[in-house]
């Protein structure tokens, strides 16, 4: 099972702390950070996949291996105007804007709040 599939099953991942204390513990942690990859690889500039998946290879090894993989993903989710961008968590954006639709609908639902073509209606 695939690391996105892993989260879609599990639902929306949430550490608890508050943005602030997400972004301290993140960057504290992060096997990123240490890393002596080049930081253009953390920003694929492709759109198809398995492109950008080529082209990223080594930050998304990186991420692989990170022990707050699943809070930097959760750091992106939350912070979507930074996280739409680059490699977090070992997911690229498309990967990432597919995961919050697919959460934010089960979370409607979940709840029973009326939906316009995805999104809560307000």
């Amino acid at each position: 099972m695939s690391f996105i599939d892993r989260v879609k099953e599990d639902g929306w991942p949430s550490s608890g702390m508050s943005r602030n204390d997400l972004w301290r513990f993140v960057i504290s942690r992060a096997m990123c950070g240490r890393g002596g990859i080049d930081p253009d690889q953390w920003y694929p500039v492709s759109v198809p996949d398995a492109t950008v998946r080529r082209e990223a290879a080594n930050a998304i090894a990186v991420c692989t291996g990170c022990v707050v993989r699943m809070q930097c993903l959760e750091l992106s989710l939350r912070q979507w105007a930074v996280g739409q961008h680059g490699i977090w968590g070992g997911t690229f954006p498309d990967e990432r804007a597919a995961l919050r639709r697919d959460l934010a609908e089960r979370k409607v639902e979940d709840i029973g709040a009326p939906t316009l073509g995805g999104r809560v209606a307000s």
